[in-house]
């Protein structure tokens, strides 16, 4: 019986040490790349997560020479690894498209790009 106690203990800390490593390990996204083709712009974002329903990338903003054109929410990540968005974007070669995206936890990335 002595036994089954520390058994039961040893799970519980165990059980807690790994909720609270989990939320220790938010992260910003860590890579993202932008490739405009004409009237889409396509979003590559890197953003490790194993709980993609709470941890994820939660909104992607997107300018046009430093005028907002397009804010989208998301309320999970449809991947674990790398995430993929298209949007409808018109741009002309010259302007200058800079994308946004922040993590529901923690962290933000932002990337430009020259429409050539």
């Amino acid at each position: 019986m002595k036994y089954v106690k520390y058994l039961a203990l040893f799970i519980i800390v165990l059980i807690s040490a790994t909720i609270i490593t989990t939320q220790a390990s938010a992260h910003s996204p860590r890579y993202m790349k932008l490739n405009y083709t004409p009237d889409e712009l396509k979003v590559t974002i890197l953003h490790f997560t194993f709980a993609p329903k709470f941890h994820y990338i939660y909104k992607v903003d997107i300018d046009k020479n430093g005028a907002p054109v397009n804010s989208e929410l998301y309320q999970s990540q449809p991947r674990l690894f790398f995430v993929i968005y298209k949007y409808n974007l018109t741009a002309s070669s010259g302007d200058v498209i800079t994308v946004t995206a922040s993590c529901s936890l923690f962290g933000k990335i932002t990337r430009s790009l020259t429409v050539i």
